[in-house]
């Protein structure tokens, strides 16, 4: 059990890895139309100049940059953000606190703006994308790719269940450890739902709802 979670936090810790090479490339940044709302009720509009999401940076998903109509850029970090709306394509975002497990600190939580996907009555999905190292054959490449995570209700972190292919896809260690306490039934029926459920599992990267279902499912389940 210490060997795979070392291997977890290894696995996560990749994206900081990743801001040490290639220096030379740059992620295009989106130049698209944002809507911000801040944690203090106040709004901002206009371009996205500096995206979270960038290659090469120090940290990814923390900060970001915007000019509004005024011409006035400023710097976003994610802790003061309530949400972010891109109204050309319909994607909201949101700020969580998301277990990075780090080899100095296995309980590190970072802040992260994440995508927001579908939502149940009693849950809903969040994404970040991180690089990873993909490997083809012989040779490897530092590609984005998306981790899919699940927020139980109103709580303020939210737990990774499936990451890219050579990153483990379906793993629910991270999630078991932090919710021993709290919910540890309702992560045994979940995983032991997909484990019977060989083919729903591999479908959660298309339809990460799925994962919802089975929490509902055992919501339902266990009410009386």
């Amino acid at each position: 059990m210490k060997q795979i979670s070392m291997l977890i936090a290894l696995l996560l810790l990749m994206p900081a890895v990743a801001s040490g090479g290639k220096k030379e490339e740059k992620s295009p940044e989106k130049q698209l139309r944002v809507e911000v709302l801040l944690k203090d009720g106040s709004r901002t509009a206009g371009k996205l100049t500096q995206d979270w999401f960038r290659w090469p940076a120090k940290s990814i998903n923390e900060n970001f940059k915007v000019t509004a109509d005024d011409g006035v850029e400023t710097r976003y970090e994610a802790m003061q953000v309530d949400s972010i709306f891109e109204p050309e394509t319909g994607l909201r975002y949101t700020v969580a606190s998301i277990p990075v497990p780090k080899l100095t600190n296995k309980n590190n939580v970072e802040q992260w703006i994440v995508e927001c996907g579908p939502r149940s009555e009693h849950a809903e999905i969040l994404i970040y994308v991180a690089w990873f190292n993909m490997q083809y054959g012989t040779r490897s490449q530092w590609e984005p790719r998306r981790t899919y995570c699940v927020r139980f209700g109103s709580d303020s972190t939210i737990w990774p269940f499936y990451y890219p292919p050579q990153n483990g896809e379906f793993n629910m260690g991270i999630m078991k450890r932090g919710l021993k306490d709290v919910r540890p039934e309702a992560v045994k029926y979940i995983e032991e739902y997909f484990k019977k459920n060989k083919k729903l599992r591999k479908q959660l990267p298309e339809n990460p709802a799925l994962f919802l279902e089975a929490y509902e499912e055992y919501l339902t389940n266990n009410s009386k």
